[in-house]
This record gives structure tokens, C-alpha cells and sequence, in this order.
């Protein structure tokens, strides 16, 4: 047993995030949803390779550099996880036909239902909230630059997204005005 309680934080790490994707995939590939897959544009792989370097860079530094995670480390990154799928699954559920991984596409059409009635990228709150689950769960160190790395695309794409979206929705700036892009009061 002394490999499991030294593996510990490790083996719950990734159950959170097999956790995340297994419930991300449900909403994803339900017959209602009508999402349109594909890799999307330039901008999204300004995301992904962070995004997976996060994932990977502090298992790396567990099982490498030593490092060990505290109690209330693995709590207050469990938590951000949890808060990470929830902005990521929510906001899929409440675009439903909406998501397109591409920023400039023909059929966008604006979406102001669940969490798109407050903030304008719940999904991308999902995934700034992964790139920080990831270092603080495993108390990594240099993975923090990969996760800076990601929030900095993930901003990139949002601004990308958004000049998009004004010059080809009509009511986009007075949703905008009315919205918030991330965190209510704050950005």
C-alpha cells in the first residue's frame, strides 16, 4: 500500500480529469446539442498545446522534481477543477447548437441564455480555471509558465472572437454592453 498513499495525489489528479473530459464528451456528443466539430482555427491550438502542457508538466514535476502537494492544495485544486467543468460543461449545455471550435464561421448566431446571460465566455472561464487547477492541485512550479502561456491565448482568442462577432452579429455591442467577458464586476 505505501505506493498507492505516495501516488495518491497523482491518482486523483487524473480522476478529476478523466472526470472532466467523460462528462465534457456527454454534453458534447448528445444528439440535441448539433455542435460542429473540428479543429477550428489558428487560435485554438494557441490554447490546446498550453492547455496540455499544464496537464502534463506537473506530473512531470511529481514524479521528477519531488514535488508534493499539501492537503490544502489538492483541496483548493480539486475545487478550481470542479469550477473549471462546471463553466466548461454549463456553457456547452446552454449554446447547445451554438459551439463551433472556429472563430469565424457563416452560422453564428448569438446565444444570451444560462451563464451567456452574465458573462460572454463561459467556456473559456473553464478552461483559464483548468490552466490553473492543474499547478496548484500538484503545488507544481515551472508548469506555471505553460499555464501562463494558456490564459494569454485564451484572452488572445477572446479578443479575436469578439472583434469577430461585432462586425457580423448586429446586437453583439449591446450584449456586450450588458455582459461581462469572464468575471462579473471584474472583467
Amino acid at each position: 500500500m505505501p505506493f498507492l498513499s505516495e501516488y495518491y495525489p497523482l491518482i486523483l489528479y487524473f480522476s478529476l480529469f478523466i472526470g472532466l473530459k467523460i462528462s465534457q464528451h456527454a454534453v458534447l456528443i448528445r444528439p440535441e446539442s448539433h455542435i460542429q466539430k473540428g479543429w477550428g482555427d489558428w487560435t485554438v491550438w494557441g490554447i490546446l498545446l498550453p492547455l496540455w502542457l499544464v496537464l502534463f508538466g506537473p506530473v512531470v514535476e511529481f514524479l521528477f522534481l519531488g514535488h508534493r502537494p499539501g492537503l490544502w492544495q489538492m483541496i483548493a485544486g480539486g475545487g478550481i477543477f470542479i469550477a473549471a467543468g462546471f463553466f466548461s460543461i454549463k456553457g456547452y449545455l446552454d449554446l447547445q447548437q451554438g459551439f463551433i471550435q472556429g472563430i469565424e464561421h457563416e452560422d453564428t448566431s448569438l446565444v444570451v441564455r444560462g451563464l451567456y446571460h452574465v458573462i460572454r465566455h463561459p467556456i473559456s472561464l473553464g478552461n483559464i480555471l483548468f490552466c490553473i487547477a492543474c499547478p496548484v492541485f500538484l503545488a507544481a512550479g515551472p508548469s506555471w509558465i505553460p499555464a501562463l502561456i494558456g490564459v494569454l491565448g485564451i484572452t488572445i482568442r477572446i479578443s479575436i472572437e469578439e472583434s469577430y462577432l461585432q462586425a457580423h452579429i448586429p446586437d453583439y455591442e449591446s450584449y456586450k454592453a450588458k455582459t461581462w467577458a469572464l468575471i462579473p464586476y471584474i472583467y
